[in-house]
């Protein structure tokens, strides 16, 4: 109905193709987990030989384990049973033996920007404040734990809330991967806002700011977003927000990373909770905005952030039509 609405009226064409865009179902994608158990060769070849029609490589990934529905495919997940059951019964067979993660790319780009510039590596100590559903902790994960100087490293999962830790628990404990490698994680309950130091004093090499969100930027994979969604979301979720990359910033270690990220595509959640941050007195010399590391996944687009932005105040329940809907 929107995108008709868009279409009839016409008066913001610039709008119509970004609807077109959400109208479409999010291709499935998944990538080969790295860690020293894994044996994903078979799996690879049985992909290229028998479901390269439907699934293959990313273009942009130089080392061929992300995986995206075929560019002329329309596979997604709610059609992948009956699109191809044997490609599913292989899927499900790769996720619980370890082999592969069925993660959306969105998903992968904080672990992989961290990696990118060396925030993440064998050994490291990385912290995963809003951690559950856990896709980003498990790719974490299978890097730091490879054994460095004969030790590995740690993730630190955290969630306010219990029935998402106790969802966070399952999902490691059905990865597949080997022990070694899931008892290195350590599952803690607290707000992230306020999450305590280490009492050894020793602060984190790299920390994930994955916070609570409108969620605007999973419409494509759920319609019930849409309906829901309201300018004052965002303008409500900005102060959760700040608190929490706030928090970050003092966990971080000198010369550690911390990336924030969203599931939202409104500046309110995302250049401006940076900006914030980044803008206090304490933190104006402390800290600098790193670029997108330029050899991770060369040839994915991407676009810089936005410098400006408006503060709706939209009230959908008086509504004026000679008032403008933005502050200044």
């Amino acid at each position: 109905p929107l995108l008709q609405a868009f279409t009839s009226t016409n008066n913001h064409p610039h709008l119509t193709p970004f609807l077109h865009a959400l109208s479409r179902p999010l291709p499935l994608t998944l990538r080969f987990r790295e860690h020293e158990q894994s044996n994903s060769m078979g799996l690879i070849k049985r992909l290229s030989t028998e479901h390269s029609d439907l699934l293959c490589p990313v273009s942009y990934d130089p080392t061929n384990t992300i995986y995206q529905a075929a560019p002329n495919s329309s596979l997604c997940k709610s059609n992948l049973t009956k699109m191809s059951p044997k490609l599913k019964d292989l899927i499900v067979a790769g996720s619980m033996n370890g082999t592969l993660a069925r993660q959306e790319l969105g998903s992968m780009l904080p672990v992989l920007s961290l990696y990118g510039v060396g925030a993440i590596q064998a050994g490291s100590k990385v912290l995963d404040l809003c951690a559950s559903p856990g896709s980003k902790t498990l790719q974490a994960l299978e890097i730091v734990s490879v054994q460095s100087n004969g030790k590995r490293g740690k993730v630190i999962a955290n969630d306010v809330h219990p029935k998402r830790l106790d969802t966070l628990r399952a999902a490691v404990l059905r990865s597949g991967l080997p022990e070694s490698l899931t008892a290195q994680v350590t599952y803690t309950n607290y707000d992230a806002s306020i999450f305590p130091a280490p009492k050894s004093g020793k602060l984190f090499d790299a920390i994930m700011c994955d916070v609570p969100c409108g969620g605007d930027g999973t419409i494509r994979k759920d319609k019930h977003i849409l309906p829901m969604w309201s300018p004052k979301t965002s303008n409500e979720l900005h102060g959760l927000q700040l608190k929490i990359l706030l928090r970050a910033l003092t966990l971080v270690k000198v010369g550690g990373v911390v990336c924030y990220s969203t599931c939202s595509l409104n500046p309110i959640e995302d250049e401006a909770v940076v900006s914030a941050a980044l803008g206090r007195d304490e933190n104006d010399s402390a800290f600098e905005l790193l670029d997108w590391p330029e050899k991770m996944l060369p040839g994915f687009v991407r676009r810089p952030g936005v410098t400006d932005w408006k503060v709706a105040f939209y009230d959908q329940n008086n509504v004026d039509k000679d008032e403008d809907d933005f502050g200044s």
